[in-house]
């Protein structure tokens, strides 16, 4: 339940992280495309007045008299330049192709162009400079002033830009645009809270409901709230469920009493052997499923697959429950080792338990649901041999040995003694204080049906090794 709640947060928190930052993101791309705005209309209006001063400056230059020249310069601009300023509402200054102060509107100004400055104007047609003077930007343009293309002279033109108007329209919006998104948070967070209980809410249940299925309380599931990836799960689970009862009720109406007590204390055990591992999964998956995560589908698509793989198992266990225990009907395929070997394991959350392949496919022809079951049951023995063990190891190691696949299930466990080693795989026979002693018995037919063999290698004290080996695929 904790883990639910948990997971229930983190829906609920990823929801409201993405309103604060589409809130960022917005006020971002707004100052900043308002900024380019600014610097665009400062940009344009200089470039206006550009050409406003270099058109009436030309006009003096066609009309004078005088020839052009730089000692007539000083002559020819003396009393334009002050009027053209006046005119276009603009200072600027003039000075020679040597970088010499020709005439300028303003006073105070230098009287020669610094040689980097003037090297760089030479370089170009048009030259402008952006720099800070008392907190505010100026635009400085330098440009050629020609007569039939020959350059007279340099034009300076400074430009101020006022952005007071801009800074204010910016500061308007971003304070409108913060008050709707406050209202888009206070929703989110009713909304949010609202997504993420119907998110978690179909889990909680199954998890629920599997928590507490055995022979004596089964009870079907059945959603409010369904989704695609958990229907067939919940389906699977309900009809595995019916199998389940009306077994029982065939058995219950049979005159074999002593039969019945026994056949259901053999299926209880088998049963059992998955729906341990399936519940540790379900709680697992509980903990680190994210559904905002890229590969949310993916994870949910996997943690239905091996659900549906061990239910397919109980199913078949369900089935042959009506006919007094009968190993499954068996229904050979070609299929892939390594997947449903791996598929098996990872029901398994013990830290110490570690899976091993040499290669990603090894096919072979045998019964899929049977190959879990068999993988089932090893390892589960495998994890209580090692429940006294300081340091447990349990490794499930799939290879390929010439056409064999060859699957080891090996642990650091107990071990066993000679005489145990021999008599293991007998029908009733166990070292446990409860069950049944079918576990390994029902490994060994289910193997032996597929056309398999398995081998135990065991030393007291030292642990064991159980191998399984089918005819690979070429």
């Amino acid at each position: 339940m904790k883990n639910l709640k948990s997971l229930q947060l983190r829906v609920f928190a990823a929801m409201i992280l993405i309103v604060v930052l589409a809130l960022v993101f917005t006020g971002l791309v707004s100052s900043y495309q308002y900024r380019e705005q600014s610097a665009d209309y400062h940009r344009n209006r200089l470039e206006r007045k550009e050409e406003q001063v270099l058109k009436s400056l030309e006009n003096v230059v066609s009309g004078t008299y005088l020839k052009l020249s730089d000692e007539n310069m000083s002559r020819i601009f003396n009393e334009a330049v002050g009027q053209i300023s006046e005119i276009q509402g603009v200072d600027f200054t003039l000075y020679s192709i040597e970088g010499d102060l020709i005439k300028s509107s303003r006073r105070d100004v230098p009287r020669q162009l610094f040689r980097p400055l003037l090297e760089r104007v030479m370089d170009n047609e048009r030259f402008v400079v952006e720099e800070v003077n008392e907190g505010r930007s100026v635009l400085s343009s330098f440009f050629f002033l020609k007569n039939e293309n020959v350059p007279l002279a340099i034009v300076h033109l400074p430009y101020f830009e006022d952005n007071s108007f801009n800074e204010y329209e910016l500061k308007e919006f971003l304070e409108r645009i913060g008050i709707v998104y406050a209202l888009i948070l206070a929703v989110a967070l009713v909304v949010g809270y609202f997504i993420a209980r119907y998110i978690t809410n179909p889990m909680k249940e199954v998890a629920h409901h599997l928590a507490e299925t055995g022979l004596g309380y089964a009870e079907k599931i059945e959603l409010k709230t369904r989704s695609t990836e958990l229907d067939s799960l919940i389906e699977s689970y309900n009809r595995m469920i019916d199998e389940l009862y009306d077994s029982a009720q065939k058995l219950a109406r049979s005159e074999r009493d002593k039969a019945w007590k026994e056949m259901a204390r053999q299926v209880a055990h088998e049963i059992k052997n998955p729906l341990t591992p399936m519940q540790l999964q379900v709680q697992q998956f509980e903990m680190s499923f994210d559904p905002k995560a890229k590969d949310a589908k993916s994870q949910l698509k996997e943690f239905s697959k091996a659900m549906l793989q061990q239910i397919s198992t109980l199913n078949r266990i369900a089935t042959a429950f009506s006919d007094f225990a009968q190993m499954p009907e068996l229904k050979r395929d070609q299929i892939n080792g390594v997947s449903v070997v791996q598929g098996a394991v990872q029901v398994f959350t013990e830290s110490f338990i570690h899976f091993e392949a040499s290669e990603a496919e090894i096919l072979l022809y045998v019964d899929g649901s049977q190959l879990t079951q068999v993988v089932n049951n090893l390892v589960k023995n495998a994890v209580e041999a090692c429940k006294e063990v300081e340091a447990p190891e349990v490794i499930i190691r799939v290879h390929r040995d010439e056409q064999k696949f060859v699957l080891s299930v090996i642990d650091n466990g107990v071990g066993m003694s000679q005489e145990i080693q021999h008599r293991i795989f007998e029908p009733r026979f166990t070292t446990k204080t409860s069950g049944m002693g079918l576990g390994l018995a029902i490994v060994r037919a289910s193997v032996e049906q597929n056309q398999g063999t398995i081998d135990c290698q065991s030393v007291s004290g030292e642990g064991t090794q159980f191998t399984v080996s089918f005819e690979a695929l070429s």
